[in-house]
């Protein structure tokens, strides 16, 4: 097929498809030099396109190169496969291998310190400290009703009417949700000893301690006996300050029956301040 016959072929693709095709007659700046024959190429009728495309198929005809069929492999006869031989035979005796000891690496197991669970309530009324003890699963703190229960039993003391409680400066353990860092027993100690001379320190007018509740009581004086044994018992701490121990504000709010009972409890408190 000629270079023309090629080109009017692209064309008639091109119309086919609803493109436009268009060459230049001349040199275009910044392109390549045109081909010759495109000076002179003219878009020929349907009958000479028509004419060209018969000479190309004639052509492509007489260049077909004949596909000569392979002949046929002879078949071999296969080799038959004695099993019974196979079969006989026995296995070739596998040596066993020697098993390699290998050291065992021990990993050196961390001890993990269970953390004690206990929520204390500081709370000051005059020249007296209240520690309370509150259930460490409960998620609310120091509520308005154990601050009613309070004052009404710091009243009953001998507190001023017009002096109210102190903001509940609450001391939760564990204090962070973390099992890495060692928030065990002796931590929790110190923790409470911290808070509780840091809390002396800056109100020096605290004269006497009530400490209210089992976890109050072990951590603020050490003691591990049970509340029972405690209540109603008094101890001082290692500045001298007198200390009472008696039922929480929790448990009493539960069992308002046991409120006599923690009023016989506070009994020495209540001598101290009538004889100021």
């Amino acid at each position: 097929m000629t270079l023309a016959a090629q080109e009017q072929n692209r064309h008639r693709w091109l119309e086919a498809l609803g493109v436009d095709s268009w060459l230049p007659r001349g040199n275009l700046p910044g392109a390549a030099e045109i081909a010759p024959w495109v000076e002179s190429f003219c878009y020929p009728d349907d009958a000479q396109a028509d004419a060209w495309l018969e000479d190309v198929a004639e052509s492509v005809e007489e260049q077909a190169i004949p596909v000569s069929t392979p002949a046929p492999k002879p078949v071999t006869a296969r080799a038959r496969i004695d099993t019974d031989t196979l079969l006989d035979q026995r296995p070739a005796a596998v040596p066993k291998a020697t098993p390699v000891e290998r050291p065992v690496r021990t990993t050196p197991t961390s001890t993990v310190v269970e953390a004690p669970r206990f929520k204390l309530a500081f709370v000051l009324r005059q020249d007296l400290l209240i520690v309370d003890s509150l259930p460490p699963h409960q998620p609310q703190g120091f509520s308005r009703h154990h601050r009613a229960l309070l004052t009404g039993i710091t009243t009953a003391l001998g507190a001023e009417a017009d002096t109210e409680l102190s903001d509940a400066m609450m001391l939760p353990w564990p204090m962070l949700a973390s099992r890495t860092l060692d928030q065990g027993a002796e931590e929790a100690r110190r923790a409470v000893q911290h808070k509780l001379r840091r809390t002396l320190e800056s109100h020096r007018r605290i004269t006497q301690v009530l400490l209210m509740g089992e976890a109050a009581a072990h951590w603020i004086l050490g003691e591990t006996a049970p509340l029972d044994t405690l209540q109603g018992r008094s101890f001082k701490l290692p500045s001298g300050l007198p200390v009472v121990v008696t039922l929480s504000l929790s448990e009493l709010l539960r069992l308002p029956e046991r409120k006599a009972e923690a009023w016989r409890d506070i009994q020495p408190l209540r001598l101290v301040r009538s004889s100021d």
